[in-house]
């Protein structure tokens, strides 16, 4: 799984807000993914550090040896340095402290969506800054935005909003409690300079959908019968993980993956077949015949790159990567 989309759930995570379904995924993913564990870590520490007083240890040495006069202008300088230095930290703090709602063209909006969970990303364009989304009532997102002081270590300035979709027409609430909402149903989203609706149902049918498959967890294989016809298996590498293909359009394959699976790798794979006449000609599923040129290649379609072979290389066996014989 990505490392962006799980990390991206890291605050609803902490928060207690994710599904035991999604902790799972989360904790299976961090058991294998040290950099992932490590980001996690820091983000609790900036936590942990934020709701913490800092305590200063060390002790005040007093004054010896100093004439009453010059020890009384002394005190003087200092009490006149600390109003001064109070003035300007309480000065920095207020202005520091300070929110305002955010305006839409200083907010970068991303939508991640997997197994179900709707994840809305804001990250600020302008540099120094942070953002906040502050949730209100009839599912209403107001985009807050403060500076970061100097000095300051921030792991994330965005703001994030996510859901739990049970299933088109249901979603779980920060209750635990699943919420039926209806088609007409919007998410608002609230900026200073506009106000912007994206609909639940339209939300609901992405996260649900399930997502094209990681060329790099899928082992492909290749096959030739003596009829000429070449099969291409797609098998995952991780457990709870089945595959589907589905026609993308002429000579045009996607890979799809579906969670919650049962059995192991080798029973959730998926196939494809090209039945080869000659290596110049290929019949159709309808039962005609289609010459192929040189320029013919049939397309494959996972979630991070497209992979392209020639029908030649198809009928030679002659695959890209790590494909196996099978």
């Amino acid at each position: 799984m990505k490392c962006e989309v799980i990390r991206d759930l890291f605050p609803s995570y902490i928060d207690g807000l994710t599904s035991e379904e999604s902790n799972e995924l989360i904790e299976e993913h961090l058991e294998e993914c040290r950099e992932c564990r490590e980001y996690l870590a820091s983000m609790k520490e900036e936590i942990v550090e934020e709701n913490q007083p800092v305590k200063n240890k060390k002790a005040v040495q007093p004054f010896r040896k100093l004439r009453q006069k010059t020890r009384r202008k002394i005190l003087l300088a200092a009490g006149g340095a600390v109003l001064i230095c109070g003035l300007i930290l309480g000065g920095g703090l207020l202005y520091y402290s300070r929110t305002w709602t955010a305006n839409s063209e200083d907010v970068k909006m991303t939508i991640e969506t997997w197994d179900g969970i709707a994840s809305i990303r804001f990250s600020p364009e302008k540099k120094n800054s942070r953002l906040y989304a502050e949730t209100g009532e009839d599912n209403t997102i107001t985009i807050v935005e403060g500076k970061l002081a100097p000095f300051t270590k921030a792991y994330n300035a965005n703001a994030y909003w996510s859901c739990t979709f049970i299933d088109e027409d249901t979603v779980m609430g920060l209750d635990g409690q699943n919420m039926d909402f209806s088609e007409d149903q919007v998410l608002t989203i609230k900026y200073k300079d506009r106000t912007e609706t994206i609909s639940l149902a339209d939300l609901a049918r992405e996260a649900l959908e399930n997502p094209p498959a990681q060329s790099d967890e899928v082992k492909m294989t290749w096959a030739k019968e003596d009829n000429g016809t070449v099969t291409l298996g797609f098998f995952p590498e991780i457990l709870g993980v089945s595959l589907k293909v589905e026609d993308a359009g002429e000579d045009q394959i996607l890979i799809r993956q579906y969670y919650d699976s049962q059995g192991g790798t080798e029973e959730n794979g998926a196939f494809y077949t090209v039945d080869f006449i000659d290596e110049n000609t290929i019949r159709l599923s309808d039962g005609t015949e289609r010459k192929l040129s040189q320029d013919d290649v049939l397309t494959i379609e996972y979630e991070d790159k497209t992979e392209e072979i020639s029908f030649s290389d198809l009928w030679e066996g002659s695959l890209p990567g790590d494909a196996q014989e099978g």
